[in-house]
């Protein structure tokens, strides 16, 4: 069994919130995903606490003697340096959307924990005297590497949930319980604004599980919702992305394939979804899907170095651009268009012409190294 690991007796910052908490409650804990992290043998750079026995108006009074900031003052809840924090809390959907919640003091660390998301997240640890709660054996489900909710009805309250439960089995290699799952099935991220729902594909893109992901959008029926397309779960896409994140860790991979194996509209992608200007540039790199030539290599690398080029994605391609010798920089071009304009070209003929002579230098480059 993994070993709680979260070592803050040395964080000046954590002890100024002890020291400032501790003669009015004893009830204080690290919770989320500081803990479940802590489990994974992964780092946090942010921590949460949950606060009990203390009132609203003491507890600003005690945060502002911190010099913590408060945000969502209806929810209690402040930032000081990397830690929020928060007096325990019930909330009770009201409205449509994700701020759509009506929040009151809660009083007992069972009914705390029930608020939160998936039993993993649920993990407290007593800053104090570092005693461990689990309520909802979310170290039991972590240990078996599987995602579930606490609580249908709270739950469904908040769709966001769906993209973060994508995002979980994605990050953490996690599968989503099946009871989570048919839950999920059953609701609409509609009322979510575009921003939300990119900062959880933001998340999603960086892991190495796009094939986990692509699935999830399949099962769930999000596809279209997400990206304006339905592939239909397309296999030989599902293989690409497989193969691909085991060589490539960029988190435009996912766009990159999906786009160009398509044969989506980027600009129409990119003005519907406002996913960031990063993606679709790099989106724009050569796709090319069948094997590749020495020649089309070489001439990819007269814009980038094929080391950073999204389509180097099997062992094969990398071998092949070590080969010709550009797998880490790009191809050196000796023509210069000064050298053609004083030759007379001018205009679309220099473009054309510079571009010719470009070729025929990969061409020789490549006699050369036979």
């Amino acid at each position: 069994m993994q070993k709680l690991k979260i070592d803050l007796k040395n964080n000046n910052d954590f002890l100024s919130i002890k020291k400032i908490l501790q003669p009015h409650t004893k009830r204080a804990y690290l919770v989320g995903g500081c803990v479940r992290n802590s489990f994974l043998n992964l780092p946090s750079n942010d921590y949460d606490i949950e606060i009990y026995d203390i009132d609203p108006l003491k507890f600003d009074h005690l945060m502002t003697q911190l010099g913590a900031k408060g945000f969502g003052k209806s929810f209690f809840v402040y930032k000081y340096k990397n830690f929020d924090l928060a007096l325990a809390r019930y909330e009770n959907k009201t409205s449509i959307g994700h701020k759509g919640f009506e929040v009151k003091i809660c009083n007992d660390e069972k009914d705390g924990a029930k608020r939160r998301d998936f039993t993993l997240n649920a993990l407290m640890v007593n800053i104090f005297d570092y005693k461990f709660y689990d309520f909802y054996d979310g170290l039991k489900d972590l240990n078996l590497k599987i995602l579930r909710h606490i609580n249908d009805e709270s739950f469904i309250e908040d769709s966001l949930r769906i993209l973060r439960a994508i995002s979980f089995a994605c990050r953490f290699d996690l599968n989503i319980a099946d009871t989570t799952l048919a839950l999920m099935q059953n609701m609409d991220i509609s009322d979510l604004s575009r921003e939300r729902i990119n900062e959880e594909l933001y998340k999603i893109f960086k892991t190495s599980n796009l094939d986990k992901a692509y699935e999830f959008f399949q099962i769930l029926n999000l596809e279209d919702k997400i990206f304006y397309y339905k592939s239909y779960n397309d296999q030989n896409f599902k293989a690409l992305l497989g193969m691909s994140q085991k060589y490539i860790k960029d988190e435009a991979l996912f766009l990159y394939l999906y786009l160009n194996f398509f044969q989506i509209s980027k600009d129409d992608f990119f003005k519907k979804t406002k996913i960031k200007k990063e993606f679709f540039k790099k989106s724009e790199q050569k796709f090319i899907l069948d094997k590749i030539s020495d020649f089309d290599l070489a001439t990819i690398a007269l814009e980038i170095k094929l080391c950073d080029w999204l389509g180097l994605w099997n062992k094969e391609r990398i071998e092949q651009a070590r080969k010709i010798r550009l797998f880490d920089k790009k191809f050196e071009n000796k023509i210069c268009a000064k050298d053609l304009i004083k030759q007379g070209y001018i205009g679309k003929d220099l473009g054309v012409k510079l571009r010719e002579s470009k070729l025929e230098e990969i061409k020789k480059y490549l006699k050369e190294l036979v």
